[in-house]
């Protein structure tokens, strides 16, 4: 399983990383051409929010492999031991049914007739190309929620058991012990 995660990972980095990297630099040039020689690249508008658009859908992968979409997530928060693995288990079954449904009917888009006759404004490409992103993008989210739910169901529910509280205080830099309610001065204060 290691070495599964380990070549979806480059991929998913990979594919992230070149689009985003590609717009950047296309879009600079653009700019460094217009203001330098005066030429205007027509087609790199269009270029560059198609590479947006698929960094995107190839960036909500990587953010799904490091657990950072947003979630409502009360009940494994205040729950511990088994009952949170159910909830863990529950919601990666519910992200791997959309991720697939969503994977499915982008496949689905591909194939019409209208995605494989209409072209593109400047670039001139079927549409079918620029709509790739998006079936490649959910079916990558596919696969890494349906790794995500095998670790899952693999886990022992114990190491499911984290402070949620202590890492979202991690997260933006603050100590835990410094926000911790202390029993003994709500007591005094209540006198």
């Amino acid at each position: 399983m290691k070495t599964f995660d380990k070549y979806l990972s480059r991929v998913e980095n990979f594919l992230a990383g070149a689009s985003l990297i590609g717009a950047t630099a296309l879009a600079v040039f653009a700019v460094l051409l217009r203001n330098i020689t005066g030429d205007v690249l027509f087609w790199s508008e269009e270029a560059i929010i198609y590479l947006i658009i698929c960094s995107t859908f190839f960036g909500a992968v990587v953010t799904l492999r490091h657990n950072e979409h947003v979630a409502v997530d009360i009940m494994p928060t205040l729950l511990k031991g088994k009952k949170k693995k159910f909830f863990v288990v529950l919601g990666g079954l519910m992200t791997l049914i959309y991720a697939g449904f969503i994977a499915y009917l982008s496949w689905a888009l591909i194939s019409e007739p209208f995605s494989r006759t209409t072209i593109t404004p400047a670039l001139k490409l079927p549409l079918w190309v620029v709509e790739l992103s998006l079936a490649v993008g959910m079916t990558l989210f596919f696969i890494r929620a349906a790794e995500m739910l095998i670790r899952a169901i693999n886990a022992p529910a114990e190491e499911l058991d984290k402070d949620v509280f202590a890492e979202e205080a991690a997260a933006v830099g603050i100590d835990v012990n410094d926000i911790a309610i202390d029993d003994d001065d709500t007591k005094e204060g209540d006198r």
